[in-house]
């Protein structure tokens, strides 16, 4: 009785990790090369969640565009552009950062950084070493 125990216990710890290993897989092709490269190249890290892609509609009304403007986003000249969500490593206070990725003709043609549960949450996609002496995460004294 006890063997079979042992049996069964040691088949799902190895499924388990058999899922993960095809999870780590899948992430791991998911992701494009030249978006990784950029977003390592700027010293930011990827973290283990699965991206999302999504059409992105320039918005038409001024206060957003101006937003955008500000995080140095520029929308001229390009269509049917494409948003590619990456969550980052870098915690922020209790929220996460995301690297927003914007594609026009599969080409990456700018990017910025959203932080989550703020409004508007966008701010331009710099460094890591300067986004943080920003102190946009961090309350200044802590």
């Amino acid at each position: 009785m006890k063997k079979k125990i042992y049996y069964s216990t040691g088949l799902i710890i190895l499924t388990f990790l058999m899922i993960l290993l095809v999870m780590s897989f899948t992430f791991q092709q998911s992701v494009p090369d030249s978006h990784q490269a950029f977003i390592e190249e700027k010293g930011w890290d990827l973290a283990f969640y699965f991206p999302k892609k999504e059409s992105f509609l320039v918005p038409d009304y001024p206060e957003a565009l101006q937003t955008y403007k500000i995080a140095g986003v520029d929308f001229t000249g390009y269509e049917n552009i494409t948003r590619h969500r990456y969550r980052l490593t870098q915690p922020c206070d209790s929220r996460y950062l995301e690297a927003v990725i914007l594609t026009a003709d599969n080409k990456i043609m700018d990017s910025y950084i959203n932080v989550s549960e703020t409004v508007p949450g966008v701010t331009e996609m710099t460094e890591k070493d300067k986004y943080i002496k920003k102190e946009i995460c961090y309350e200044k004294g802590t």
